[in-house]
């Protein structure tokens, strides 16, 4: 063994589903360990999902080597030869780099290379892999200006959290880390957004940039090999075990379905 299992060991308050700062981190780490490797075999162990069949991602994929892998939006995109390999992992799948030969429980597609092999995983069976994904023209989050937003919202009678986690507004952004930016802004996140002044638009379009900026150092020094899971350390209010923040603000949980909102009473509320 090389060591490979410490880079896919979880922090113990971490759980999977990880979201844009997990996901940038992620990338660059595989990016890492995997740039100029050639794919010598490919397994697709779950095709129910996926858009084209096995031989055709073995054709189009063996032999040629990692160019590049990136975040876009809340998938890995893997530049392999000339072409593409997206992988979203849904709600519960992993990434795991092994020694080659090493087998892992639910597996969703296996890249082969010379001395690793590179698992998607899911016991829900729901991380999907695409070969040449179609290009999005939805905005990352990354890249969110101000006036653009503003124009957004003013056509949105919607909570302010339910735009932020609309994947065809903005790209990359989850439940966790909405919350977190609605935190930083001041902004509560059962607002209105149509309600929210032009002057807090651009309060909270620096705090989307800062709070993931901010979480994609943080996680990059607290895990320099991390290729799997979400980190929670630096969190400051999606903190469901926790009563207060730090600053002793008490939490106040929402739930709405299957989703539950963190936020304190001094962010403002705008209807």
């Amino acid at each position: 063994m090389r060591g490979n299992w410490f880079a896919l060991t979880l922090h113990p308050n971490s759980i999977l589903m990880p979201e844009l700062p997990d996901l940038a981190v992620m990338a660059k780490n595989l990016e890492k360990r995997l740039i100029n490797h050639t794919i010598k075999g490919l397994t697709l162990h779950v095709d129910r999902k996926n858009n084209v069949p096995e031989s055709e991602m073995q054709a189009t994929l063996v032999g040629h080597k990692v160019k590049s892998i990136k975040r876009v939006g809340k998938e890995l995109h893997l530049n392999i030869g000339d072409n593409v390999l997206g992988l979203h992992l849904m709600l519960h799948g992993e990434l795991k780099l092994v020694d080659a030969g090493e087998e892992v429980k639910f597996p969703i597609l296996t890249l082969d290379f010379p001395n690793e092999t590179l698992y998607l995983t899911d016991w829900q069976k729901s991380a999907t892999p695409t070969l040449n994904p179609e290009p999005s023209t939805v905005t990352d989050a990354l890249d969110v200006e101000a006036g653009w937003f503003e124009s957004i919202l003013a056509k949105k009678k919607t909570d302010i959290k339910s735009v932020l986690l609309d994947q065809k507004v903005i790209r990359g952004i989850g439940n966790t880390y909405a919350d977190e930016i609605l935190y930083e802004a001041g902004i509560s996140p059962l607002s209105i957004a149509n309600s929210i002044p032009a002057k807090e638009v651009k309060v909270l379009v620096k705090s989307i940039h800062s709070v993931l900026l901010d979480e994609i150092e943080n996680i990059s020094k607290e895990d320099p090999d991390r290729i799997t899971g979400e980190n929670k350390d630096f969190l400051k209010i999606h903190l469901p075990k926790t009563k207060e923040t730090i600053k002793g603000e008490e939490i106040i949980v929402d739930k709405k379905g299957s989703r539950k909102t963190y936020y304190v009473a001094s962010q403002t509320l705008y209807k």
